[in-house]
């Protein structure tokens, strides 16, 4: 069992990083510069979406971790403050396609979360962390690595090679998306002796609170966001949906060597399984109303935003 545990640990380092780099990868293959230009004209819904992101869903969820922190074992309220304070999800953009939402409104916005994620978190994470330490630039080290960089090659890949841009985001993608699984059955693996007693304690309604706190947090941004954005529940599904592979990044770089490295890791990965299991169905009930709405013939793969609509 210890042998099984050390493998599924090893397994899990090296699931992060590819997961990180392949995602990115395929993110900036998939995403042209102009998606950045016309985002960051649209000054208000910039603040918009960073206020929601880097300031109200932070400092409102690190509240509420410390408010319940008798609630929560072992370390699991710093998992909760790490992913709280990383935006940009990759996955994003499939939740956008499932939600029939503009691919423009939910690229643009997800790469400047992402930017933001990576000037915020050094800063931030080592200051909200009470009981973990976290070394700021080893974390922004870590992030320009294996996130800013990837992604900013497949902006260039994209913009000197336009004609394999696709094929690669889609070998880029697959690989993100083995790497994901390989890493929660890992990460659960590893840690399998805290899972249940986790699952068993509150902490599974309290990650269901923090992402309901985040989307509503979306929501209202949303409401507050300049002409650009046609979708104005778009930025509640950015917000709710946050980026594992920078918070996994920092709690196995960052936090490692901790006595609560596993249950920050595991941690981490519920919270993210939570969102997922809360926003899938959302998105995919909002894509269904938005099609029927705009007369569409809809096909399952239509519905995954695995393939564009098709129109009578």
């Amino acid at each position: 069992m210890h042998t099984l545990e050390s493998l599924f640990g090893l397994l899990i380092q090296i699931s992060v990083p590819i997961f990180a780099i392949a995602s990115m990868l395929s993110m900036g293959l998939r995403t042209p510069l102009r998606a950045f230009r016309s985002q960051l004209r649209d000054r208000r819904t910039v603040f918009a979406v960073l206020g929601a992101n880097f300031v109200v869903v932070p400092a409102v969820g690190t509240l509420l971790i410390w408010l319940l922190k008798d609630l929560l074992p072992h370390q699991t309220g710093e998992g909760f403050i790490i992913a709280l304070c990383a935006a940009g999800a990759p996955f994003v953009l499939q939740l956008g396609a499932m939600a029939r939402i503009p691919y423009g409104e939910t690229a643009g916005p997800m790469a400047v979360l992402l930017l933001g994620s990576i000037l915020f978190m050094p800063l931030v994470v080592p200051f909200l962390l009470q009981d973990v330490t976290v070394h700021g630039w080893a974390v922004a080290q870590l992030l320009l690595g294996t996130m800013l960089s990837p992604m900013i090659a497949g902006i260039v890949i994209a913009a000197v090679w336009p004609g394999w841009a696709d094929r690669f985001a889609r070998t880029a993608g697959s690989v993100a998306a083995i790497s994901a699984v390989l890493m929660f059955l890992s990460g659960f693996g590893a840690n399998s002796h805290l899972v249940l007693d986790l699952i068993l304690s509150p902490v599974l309604l309290v990650a269901a609170g923090l992402v309901a706190l985040a989307f509503v947090t979306g929501r209202i941004a949303g409401d507050l966001a300049g002409d650009t954005l046609t979708v104005h529940d778009g930025p509640a599904i950015l917000t709710s949906q946050r980026n594992i592979a920078a918070a996994l990044l920092v709690a196995r770089t960052g936090a490692e060597g901790s006595d609560g490295d596993g249950s920050i890791v595991v941690a981490i990965l519920l919270l993210s399984a939570v969102g997922f299991v809360m926003l899938v169905p959302y998105a995919l009930a909002s894509g269904v109303l938005r099609r029927r709405r705009a007369g569409e013939r809809t096909s399952l793969g239509v519905l995954l935003g695995v393939v564009g609509p098709k129109s009578d």
